[in-house]
């Protein structure tokens, strides 16, 4: 009898509720009303999610921005202190790693050396004789060897001329920049930095000096300029970097040479090394002396 009565009390109130409803949707408020409501709901909800626990949670898994910056910074610092800088108290090797083991066997060409020194200071190639502008160095027992950075450095430069061979370029403090050609299995990239002694391949055989054979090729220029590298062993870079003088009279004296020797030839070769004479049969030996 009870259940009865509060199932009949229960369905009176579900019928007054939805008598209030109808009677609450004829009003004019009612719509915006439960519009607000829907909107501040949703609102609501969105708050939550975005909540501060949640970001605290995010901050938790990702450091502050300052500790950010400062490890950043610190990471910076590392890295600075990684990569070796060259000094110029460092002074310019011999790029092998034993140098009682070589020989060099091509000259830097020295226009104040004598007509001898100047001979064999030549690099003839497809049919042309060539200044040289770096020393070649080649093994005792004419084999391959290693061949190393002469100073700190970073290499600005790797390829694989067809007749250079592979080519390897250093740049160190005060544009003072060492190249490597006559390569092979080169062991760095362009972008590297490199400490003094740091292999960077092995010496190898080219086209463009085949009379040397298994050979390093090396050079040593400032500001683009070439220097003598046997003189330029075991100087600090800073003594290298002062000599611009001589390099500006070395300049103007090969200008002049060319002027008188090469008629323009110099500049068509496409050859770091300047033509200075022509190798054709038979008038080799009066050339020679010319040089």
């Amino acid at each position: 009898m009870k259940n009865k009565e509060n199932q009949q009390a229960a369905a009176r109130e579900r019928r007054g509720m939805k008598d209030r409803l109808r009677a609450w949707s004829k009003q004019k408020w009612f719509w915006p009303a439960a519009y607000l409501s829907v909107c501040a709901f949703l609102l609501g909800t969105y708050f939550v999610i975005q909540s501060p626990a949640g970001t605290n949670q995010a901050e938790e898994e990702q450091p502050p921005a300052q500790e950010q910056e400062a490890r950043e910074n610190e990471g910076t610092m590392e890295g600075e202190d990684s990569m070796p800088a060259a000094s110029g108290d460092e002074t310019l090797q011999m790029p092998v790693m034993d140098e009682d083991s070589v020989d060099i066997i091509g000259y830097y060409y020295d226009h104040d050396a004598s007509a001898e020194e100047q001979q064999d200071s030549l690099v003839y190639y497809n049919n042309m004789y060539y200044q040289n502008k770096g020393i070649d160095i080649a093994g005792q027992d004419e084999e391959s060897f290693e061949v190393t950075a002469a100073a700190t450095g970073e290499v600005v430069n790797v390829e694989d001329d067809e007749v250079l061979g592979q080519v390897v370029d250093v740049k160190h403090t005060d544009n003072i920049v060492t190249s490597y050609s006559s390569l092979q299995d080169i062991k760095v990239e362009e972008g590297d930095t490199i400490t003094q002694g740091s292999v960077l391949g092995a010496a190898a055989e080219n086209l463009y000096n085949k009379d040397a054979g298994i050979h390093a090729h090396f050079e040593v220029r400032k500001n683009g300029e070439p220097l003598n590298p046997d003189e330029a062993f075991h100087q600090q870079l800073t003594a290298l970097s002062g000599d611009n003088g001589n390099q500006e009279e070395e300049q103007t004296a090969r200008e002049d040479d060319g002027d008188d020797s090469e008629d323009g030839e110099e500049e068509s070769s496409g050859l770091e090394e300047f033509p200075i004479l022509d190798g054709g049969d038979g008038n080799e030996g009066n050339e020679n002396e010319n040089g």
